[in-house]
């Protein structure tokens, strides 16, 4: 076989952003968290906000960061606004709200929340959550590894939108390019899968990265560049479920 996934390093360290309105509260988290990161030997680094809108006007400018942990009930610029507000301009970064109603959670739906913490924070849940955001961020560092003309080339995986195979050609698009490769999707297909990359098989042509789809109807899926795949008749059924149920667990 001429492909494979392989694990890349990543950054050294991972940016998280805290924010919340009440300084006591901040000041607990930030401790904790770096416990946490501490024990599980996980370096990172943090930047504290108490206020929803200069945590946005930051990402605005041009700051990344992997985690961030967002009040929702914040007086000048609640949550819910703010990570409207960052899902204009940052569509990755994983945001953890943090609140005290649970009733907030129907709100929050578009801006695909990674995980809910209810206050008072139990520090068994904090640390699951903070854990599994590490490693969420950790599936984003997987290369798919191919050979094309007996050159080897690699790829970040979370940059693939789509493969689309022609015959045993298959054609591998990306944000900003689009390559070639030989091999068969259903291979493909069962190598991302046991990588725990998220592709939906929408067409027999057509193995596309969860993560790049904007919206879906019955018979097609959008992608965040605006493209648009047909989902063939024989799985529309089974795709609107497997996209649910990913949609779901990824909250």
């Amino acid at each position: 076989r001429d492909f494979c996934l392989s694990r890349g390093l990543g950054d050294v360290y991972k940016r998280q952003a805290i924010c919340d309105d009440d300084i006591l509260m901040t000041g607990n988290m930030d401790k904790t968290i770096n416990d946490i990161a501490k024990k599980n030997f996980i370096n990172i680094e943090t930047e504290i906000y108490f206020d929803g809108f200069g945590l946005s006007r930051d990402i605005k400018k041009g700051i990344r960061y992997d985690i961030i942990f967002l009040d929702i009930e914040m007086k000048k610029f609640d949550g819910v606004t703010a990570a409207k507000e960052i899902r204009k301009v940052d569509k990755d970064v994983l945001i953890i709200f943090v609140t005290s109603y649970e009733q907030y959670m129907k709100e929050v739906f578009d801006v695909r929340p990674f995980q809910f913490l209810t206050k008072p924070i139990n520090l068994n849940k904090l640390e699951k959550c903070f854990l599994e955001a590490y490693e969420e961020i950790g599936r984003c560092n997987y290369y798919f590894e191919y050979k094309y003309n007996w050159m080897l080339y690699k790829l970040l995986v979370k940059d693939i939108l789509y493969f689309k195979s022609n015959r045993k050609e298959i054609q591998i698009v990306t944000k900003n390019e689009k390559r070639k490769m030989y091999g068969k999707l259903n291979e493909i297909e069962k190598t991302l899968k046991n990588g725990k990359a998220t592709f939906l098989r929408v067409h027999q042509s057509y193995l596309v990265n969860y993560t790049h789809i904007d919206g879906i109807s019955y018979n097609r899926i959008i992608l965040k560049n605006g493209e648009t795949i047909s989902i063939s008749e024989d799985r529309r059924k089974s795709i609107s479920k497997e996209y649910s149920e990913i949609a779901l667990t990824s909250r």
